[in-house]
């Protein structure tokens, strides 16, 4: 049942975690937890759960002095109320990117190259796989080594840190009527709901793709997620309109060590 509807979002039927697939704004907004600070909670709805990319912090010069560790992905996480990205260094501005973003939670980028004073970047935004550069004054970098890999055609999801595998699981898939694209994405936020048994599990990580067979869905735009289910039955197959599932303590499994910009491929 994914992507949910702003209706249903605001009669209050759904949680926090199916703003990840609506891609709504909730009528007030909340505080954000930054770490594992304390803070209040989105009306009805969930707490925003994680902060900046929890990783090392790096910066621009140490990128060019330094040689990248294996599968070490550099995270970019907007300093300033308002992102410009570029189209090319020094180009014309493609996109003006809002921080906090409309969950309230930080905006993020996984970078694909860095110049000096400049970092190109995948964005979340449509089409799936659309890059940009913004530059270094308005953003932090961070470092993590992990990635994730979704296997549709197994029903497998599996984390790696330093190209080592270090969890497996079963996972639910897009019916074939509509397909997860696939791709390379990155994690953009992660957000628990309030309600108990929500058809989105105990979390849900919002990626930065979407759905290529709704360009709308309901009054949402269709984000692309990762999520826990109330229904573990259906895992292990095809099933959901385009998010990945998994069994709730898998997903909890996750929360406790997994940042945002995590990259996740698609195939």
């Amino acid at each position: 049942m994914d992507p949910l509807s702003r209706r249903r979002l605001l009669t209050g039927l759904a949680t926090t975690s199916a703003l990840v697939a609506a891609g709504c704004t909730p009528p007030e907004r909340p505080t954000l937890v930054e770490g594992s600070s304390t803070t209040t909670t989105f009306p009805r709805f969930g707490q925003v759960l994680r902060g900046p990319a929890e990783s090392e912090p790096i910066t621009a010069e140490a990128i060019e002095a330094t040689e990248p560790t294996v599968d070490q992905s550099i995270v970019a996480t907007a300093l300033v109320p308002e992102v410009e990205v570029f189209t090319s260094i020094g180009g014309t501005v493609s996109h003006r990117m809002a921080n906090p973003t409309p969950t309230n939670g930080p905006l993020v980028f996984l970078t694909t190259d860095n110049e000096p004073d400049w970092h190109q970047v995948l964005l979340p935004v449509r089409p799936n796989g659309s890059l940009g550069w913004v530059r270094n004054a308005d953003v932090t970098l961070a470092t993590h080594n992990y990635r994730i890999r979704v296997d549709l055609a197994d029903f497998r999801l599996r984390v790696l840190e330093r190209n080592v595998t270090i969890f497996d699981t079963v996972a639910g898939v897009a019916s074939n009527n509509s397909p997860t694209p696939g791709g390379r994405y990155y994690i953009t936020e992660l957000l628990a709901p309030t309600i108990a048994d929500s058809v989105y599990g105990s979390f849900a990580y919002g990626l930065s793709g979407f759905s290529e067979t709704f360009q709308t869905f309901n009054g949402g735009p269709g984000q692309l997620g990762i999520h826990g289910t109330n229904s573990p039955e259906t895992l292990g197959t095809a099933v959901s309109a385009g998010c990945i599932r998994l069994h709730n303590d898998d997903v909890a499994r996750l929360v406790t060590f997994l940042p945002l910009g995590v990259p996740v491929d698609v195939a």
